[in-house]
């Protein structure tokens, strides 16, 4: 698949829709589908570059990973579980970004948002059970996925 660079408003209309497929998702299974704005920015992610989003789910698995073994050394809860899984996906997305920065530097131009979502999504791993949170997650990505698409396709959504 060839990346495809996607306009500001594109993107957030992607991010609109994903917050829009999050909610009816959480309010009709009270499941979180890995945070409310996941969705719409895994989708974008998608779309723009699948490799990326790739690399995500690894840091996201890795994020779970860490906060689990974490946990069995502090007490987490609340606010600081939250901060916690946050900050270890910043620390793990910046670590693997300096690892692949030379090889690969266009994979991580103005990707802010990117170094958030792991731990959003780890933490919903964490508090939900593993395989509803991964299928709730996945469904409402590939519906803001395929809405987007077939925008970019119909010619409805501009391209850059």
């Amino acid at each position: 698949m060839i990346p495809v660079t996607v306009t500001p408003e594109t993107a957030a209309l992607g991010i609109a829709l994903g917050l829009v497929f999050s909610l009816v998702c959480y309010l009709t299974t009270n499941l979180s589908p890995g945070g409310m704005i996941t969705p719409g920015w895994l989708a974008l992610t998608l779309v723009t570059d699948a490799g990326r989003a790739g690399l995500m789910i690894g840091v996201t698995a890795l994020t779970f990973l860490a906060t689990k073994l974490l946990q069995r050394q502090v007490i987490l809860y609340g606010k600081r579980l939250f901060a916690a899984v946050v900050l270890c996906a910043v620390v793990l997305q910046t670590t693997v970004m300096f690892a692949l920065q030379h090889e690969f530097p266009l994979l991580y131009s103005a990707q802010t948002l990117g170094f958030i979502v792991p731990g959003l999504i780890a933490y919903q791993l964490i508090r939900q059970p593993l395989a509803a949170t991964a299928i709730s997650t996945t469904a409402v990505t590939l519906a803001t996925y395929v809405v987007l698409v077939a925008g970019l396709l119909l010619g409805a959504l501009p391209a850059g």
